[in-house]
């Protein structure tokens, strides 16, 4: 398989006469974008190079003449198309390359734009598009992605690419290689519905789109799938702009839902028509109301649509959103991922359901055999789809489509078991998930009612000979012998093991896991999820022993678990990085499972943000299926943090609040984010809400208040608005019981907001008394080393330094030297500042949004070294 490094040489080659290829500088759904230099006028230029499986479909020529036709504007706000042509199989075209940044890039980080610099770029975007639209150019695309900013100026590019790639292709070439005609959050309904007979109203809606989310930060439509959004283009009315933004003037709002009316015939007309009120807009005595529209107060643009004509589009929708990027929609089923349904009891006997979870299970740890061939779904996670991780669930009478879209299977294993006589009789059917055709089914195998063992081990068998052979019959040499699972006993004791853990009850987990061992000493796969729970009730020292025990366990373990094994005593050891490519290896193996929410919070342990954003994407959470655990939104929300992808990380927060409401956590997550972007009047509400929830699952509302304290000074420098969200917390402190308030986690939590607020004596005194009765927390010292270095008191903190330097506490995982890297930060030892935080990170700290917002290194941020050290890696 050719790597991206191949391809790149190739591409050097294939133009060498005419372009210097530099490096890559970008790449989307259709094109990878290269830095060049133009050899014969001695210019930089960038260079777009269709995606080869897409160049691949498409007739060249066709292609060539319609970027021949978009060559032909000249106007100052479109971006010139200098070049095109085919050489050695690439599709090329060649534009000037500014080195400025695209409007997306600066929505990214700053939200909302103030209004008349809003008007003003929108009225750049809709002049270009009058120049097209005069030379019969439909641009199809508009969105922030495709508008780049010279100086005060907008510069819209790729005109006529997506309509160049959507004259050459058909729908079924489309679907082949996943192009996306346009972009969801942008399209017109006629293009979600794949109307035939679309103009260039479509870039008139485009242009409410982009004005909306100018005007508020978010565009007026938001879904977790593709599908959703499409849906929404054309069933849903948009919220008025001011309720997101009050201070938008009434005539550019009406102007802006104008532009997003359903039917072509109520938008705007023509981009002339619409430059000429975003002219007047712009002019000093700015928002004038538009002249075709009637100065009605705050309207959503009308339509109705009748129940059965709203049906067909929902039909609609699900067909045009098959030619969506793979990675902007939910990934088709994939004939390689295999799930299997528990099956069926047929025998009349509800003592004997059981045997229907077990099965499943121990048919699944046979696939997982054929990890390189097929991709099983791990049977834990399939109980959690049926069970319900956060009160959602999977219909039993739905359960087989259920889990293929949870899961993304192409491939189903589903059967029933009866009695006949004294024999248990199991039988099962591979099913194609797409259209529920049985592909393949097995003869029926007995065994003793009183030792189901028997029949289980040897459907086993049959059902992993027969996906063997159908995606490599090479692999049938390679199949195990017949083996017969754990005894009956064990295999049930090991499901409610899971099913408790599933709940969140880890003791309960670990006494029923135990019990699956001690029923048949052989079952070492019980003990894999024990480690988790023993970690989950911070006894790391039961988890490690446990841990290594299982390693070195004669029994057998598939290499999926033996890497779950890794991965956990990797990270109770302190090595994360271990961790992390044991997970990531795990993840690869098969599709879902918790070792990929354990993978996502390991890539951003070790400042991997991105891989943790790419592991997620492979992952299927859709609503209504049981959602997701908390720490997979922690994961991810703290990934786009690091990146200061701070829209991203509040949507991912509003999700995990749909799927966990009420929770301290997921509110932390929402309140991070609206901090980061400075969005005072939301964080005051989410504040307000805080402060009516008891504390829970480690956290207390004075975390999360302080949290967007920090933010806001690393961010925005709010000193004024840190301090008075601070006092929030202060009210909070007094809230509490007498009881409450004079606990360990009650003096604890007050110290910390004392110390983030400046007042230093106070914080001192409680946290002198906890280090006096918790001597074995390292956190209780090290606040007091940063007190005595806030005050400048060297001699105080360098004896702390050494306390610091010699504490021992099992388990501490490097919390001792990161404090000692503190206390060199607020002295202003930078060098020794970023060499502890090196070793510190080395012994197992982890990296994360506490990590890269912490007040205590501020005397470091703009050091080189530092930024160095904090830069993502991945």
């Amino acid at each position: 398989m050719a790597t991206n490094q191949d391809a790149e040489a190739h591409l050097k080659h294939a133009l060498a006469n005419r372009y210097r290829i530099e490096r890559e500088i970008g790449s989307g759904g259709m094109a990878t974008v290269y830095l060049a230099r133009d050899l014969r006028h001695e210019r930089e230029v960038a260079v777009k190079v269709l995606r080869p499986e897409l160049a691949a479909a498409l007739a060249p020529e066709r292609f060539l003449r319609e970027i021949r036709i978009a060559a032909n504007l000249n106007h100052p706000h479109i971006l010139p198309v200098f070049d095109s042509g085919e050489a050695d199989g690439f599709l090329y075209y060649v534009m000037p390359y500014e080195e400025g940044q695209s409007l997306r890039q600066k929505l990214a980080r700053e939200g909302e734009l103030p209004v008349g610099e809003a008007v003003r770029l929108l009225r750049d975007v809709v002049d270009a598009l009058a120049h097209a639209h005069a030379k019969g150019v439909v641009h199809r695309d508009i969105k922030p992605d495709n508008v780049l900013l010279s100086g005060r100026h907008a510069l819209v590019t790729d005109f006529g690419v997506a309509k160049a790639v959507s004259e050459v292709t058909g729908r079924d070439k489309l679907t082949t290689v996943g192009v996306a005609l346009g972009t969801p959050a942008y399209m017109a309904p006629e293009q979600a519905v794949a109307d035939e007979h679309i103009d260039h109203r479509a870039d008139i809606y485009a242009v409410g789109v982009l004005g909306y989310e100018l005007l508020t930060g978010r565009p007026p439509f938001l879904g977790t799938t593709p599908q959703m959004v499409l849906s929404a283009h054309v069933t849903q009315a948009p919220e008025p702009v001011t309720k997101y933004r009050e201070a938008v003037p009434q005539g550019l709002e009406q102007l802006v839902l104008k532009c997003l009316e359903k039917k072509a015939a109520d938008r705007w007309q023509s981009a002339e028509a619409l430059l000429a009120e975003l002219e007047a807009l712009a002019t000093p005595s700015g928002g004038v109301t538009p002249t075709e529209t009637t100065p009605l107060a705050r309207r959503r643009p009308r339509w109705k649509i009748p129940a059965i004509a709203a049906a067909a589009v929902v039909v609609a929708v699900a067909a045009v959103a098959i030619t969506m990027v793979r990675h902007e929609s939910v990934p088709t089923l994939d004939p390689e991922r295999v799930v299997v349904v528990p099956l069926n009891n047929r025998t009349g006997d509800p003592s004997l359901d059981p045997i229907g979870e077990m099965t499943a299970d121990w048919l699944t740890e046979g696939l997982l055999t054929l990890t390189g061939i097929i991709q099983p779904v791990p049977s834990e996670q399939v109980l959690q789809l049926l069970q319900g991780q956060a009160g959602g669930s999977v219909a039993p009478e739905g359960s087989t489509q259920g889990l293929a879209r949870a899961t993304g299977a192409g491939t189903v294993v589903l059967g029933s078991y009866y009695i006949h006589g004294d024999s248990l009789e199991l039988q099962a059917q591979v099913l194609d998930a797409t259209d529920g055709e049985v592909l393949d089914s097995t003869e029926p195998v007995r065994g003793p009612v009183q030792d189901p063992g028997t029949a289980i081990g040897l459907l086993r068998q049959r059902v992993t000979s027969i996906l063997a052979a159908r995606f490599d019959p090479l692999a049938r040499t390679v199949i195990p012998a017949f083996e017969r699972p754990p005894s009956l006993e064990a295999l049930q004791a090991h499901t409610a093991g899971v099913r408790a853990y599933v709940d969140g009850d880890f003791t309960g987990a670990i006494r029923e896991l135990d019990r699956a061992l001690e029923l048949d000493p052989t079952y070492v796969r019980a003990s894999v999820m024990t480690i988790s729970a023993y970690s989950g009730l911070g006894q790391p020292a039961a988890a490690e022993s446990l841990a290594v025990k299982t390693l070195r366990s004669p029994g057998d373990l598939s290499p999926y678990d033996r890497l779950r094994v890794e991965h956990l005593l990797a990270g109770l050891r302190g090595d994360l990085m271990a961790g992390f490519r044991a997970a990531r290896a795990a993840a690869g193996m098969v599709p879902g499972g918790t070792i990929h929410y354990g993978a996502i919070g390991a890539a951003v342990s070790v400042n991997r943000p991105r891989e943790a954003l790419e592991i997620s994407g492979s992952l299927h959470v859709p609503e209504g299926l049981g959602g997701a655990p908390l720490f997979y939104y922690d994961g991810i929300a703290s990934a786009h943090h690091i990146l200061d992808e701070h829209r991203e990380e509040q949507l991912v927060a509003r999700r995990a609040r749909e799927d966990w409401p009420g929770l301290l956590p997921t509110l932390a997550y929402e309140v991070r984010a609206l901090a980061a972007l400075g969005d005072m009047e939301e964080l005051s509400d989410r504040i307000e809400e805080c402060l009516a929830l008891r504390p829970e699952r480690g956290w207390t509302p004075g975390d999360v208040i302080r949290i967007a304290a920090g933010e806001l000074v690393v961010h925005h420098g709010h000193s004024e608005e840190a301090q008075a969200v601070l006092h929030r917390a202060y009210e909070w402190h007094e809230s509490q019981s007498s009881a409450e308030a004079q606990s360990e986690s009650g003096r604890f939590d007050l110290a910390q907001t004392l110390y983030l607020d400046g007042r230093l004596d106070e914080a001192e005194g409680l946290f002198a008394e906890l280090a006096e009765e918790f001597a074995e927390n390292v956190d209780y010292l090290g606040y007091l080393g940063g007190i005595a270095a806030r005050r400048g008191d060297r001699e105080k903190a360098h004896q702390i330094d050494q306390e610091l330097r010699v504490f021992e506490q099992p388990y501490i995982r490097g919390q001792h030297t990161m404090w000692r890297a503190r206390i060199a930060s607020l002295l202003g030892a930078r060098d020794e500042a970023v060499a502890l935080m090196r070793e510190a990170l080395g012994q197992g700290v982890g990296y994360g949004p506490t990590l890269h917002a912490d007040p205590d290194f501020e005397p470091l941020w703009g050091y080189p070294p530092y930024e160095e050290l904090m830069r993502p890696k991945g």
